[in-house]
């Protein structure tokens, strides 16, 4: 699954951001699970660079948002395994970094991939709707 960034240019975008949340992919949290939703605690690693500094991010943070992109563009071409991204989660208020996997399907993805993928039988009263 392809994370739509909304553009990479300064400004705004009319493009959709999507955005996504985290799961464990097991009991035993030996992987993480990333899924389409509106709570957008997951993102891939890479930090928004400024176009200018700025008295909120001036010219040592922005020396330092690009030293961490470096560093972790460099872990990314390190990776090994294409179905995982690296990737930024949220837990506690705090960041964390982790090799995530995506394409789990999540209750904010389509509806008609949901039934799809679940495998359930729609009443035939309910099937024009979803056309």
């Amino acid at each position: 699954m392809e994370e739509t960034t909304g553009g990479s240019g300064p400004g705004p975008t009319k493009e959709p951001v999507t955005t996504f949340h985290w799961i464990c992919g097991d009991m035993q949290c030996k992987t993480i699970d990333c899924f389409r939703s509106p709570y957008s605690n997951q993102c891939v690693a890479n930090l928004w660079e400024a176009t200018e500094p700025t008295d909120f991010h001036d010219a040592n943070l922005a020396k330092a948002t690009k030293q961490i992109n470096a560093i972790l563009s460099e872990i990314e071409k390190r990776n090994r395994n294409p179905k995982r991204k690296l990737s930024i989660i949220q837990v506690e208020n705090r960041h964390l970094l982790v090799w995530a996997a995506y394409g789990a399907l999540g209750p904010d993805d389509n509806a008609k991939a949901v039934i799809k993928a679940l495998r359930l039988k729609v009443p035939k009263r309910e099937r024009k709707k979803r056309r």
